[in-house]
């Protein structure tokens, strides 16, 4: 019988993936010949998620010991899997296929950070491990913690990002099929990863204070992008994120 986050554990041991099983060769052949605006993009997107996933990765231990049961836990242990994989995958597309430069993921993290918006780096470097210390200290608030994680962090940066790789990887004027595949596979997860903490948010009593933050980070944060992404994918993924608080029994004021 499946009971509590039984049915996200089973349904994240039927999507398993392997990034090393992707073949990247025709990636690796075409990468020279795109033009320095298609670069540019794909480039300071992969640079994006690879800060991004590289953070939400580590800051998982910090829910997993604050979860209300069992299920839960199995739950957040196997997100946390699916994180450490995507922040391989883009770990791996910048060093074979766009070369960046770094003798390891580190090394080429920070070379990455130049790509990106100072926004984008304090929203995961600063801001989330924040919100997690608090997490693993404190042992409560987890219902901000995946407010923050799962609703506005994937729910809204995250997904606007992927779907804007997704559409330049789509436009380009060669193709990058192995960053395609593993970018639909990326996709795959993080809808059950966003179900998960809407399932966790919907769960709970949110008061007009948590809501009126939900809103508000979701509002303002698919902006850490800058000009990576559109104003039109900006606003479309705050209106899901509008919808999906509204679905889990969020009240606006």
């Amino acid at each position: 019988m499946i009971t509590g986050y039984d049915h996200f554990v089973q349904l994240a041991e039927s999507l398993q993936w392997d990034e090393t099983d992707i073949d990247y060769s025709a990636d690796r052949e075409a990468w020279p010949q795109l033009t320095n605006a298609e670069n540019a993009k794909v480039l300071g997107l992969i640079a994006g998620f690879v800060i991004a996933e590289t953070s939400v990765s580590g800051q998982l231990v910090s829910y997993q010991v604050a979860a209300s049961d069992d299920s839960m836990e199995a739950a957040f242990r196997a997100q946390a899997r699916d994180e450490a994989r995507h922040a391989r995958f883009f770990d791996l597309v910048s060093a074979e296929v766009a070369g960046v430069p770094g003798a390891n993921p580190a090394a080429r993290r920070d070379a990455l950070r130049a790509h990106v918006s100072t926004e984008l780096v304090d929203l995961f470097e600063e801001r989330l491990p924040a919100a997690a210390q608090r997490l693993a200290e404190e042992h409560e608030g987890l219902t901000a913690a995946v407010g923050l994680y799962h609703m506005v962090i994937e729910g809204v940066v995250l997904l606007a990002g992927q779907h804007a790789l997704l559409d330049t990887l789509e436009g380009l004027s060669v193709g990058l099929p192995g960053a395609r595949k593993g970018m639909e596979l990326v996709l795959r997860d993080e809808r059950w990863h966003i179900g998960f903490g809407s399932r966790i948010v919907q769960s709970a009593a949110i008061g007009r204070d948590e809501a009126d933050a939900l809103l508000e980070q979701g509002d303002t944060a698919a902006k850490v992008w800058g000009d990576l992404i559109t104003t039109d994918a900006i606003e479309t993924a705050v209106r899901q994120h509008r919808r999906r608080l509204k679905a889990v029994g969020i009240k606006f004021w």
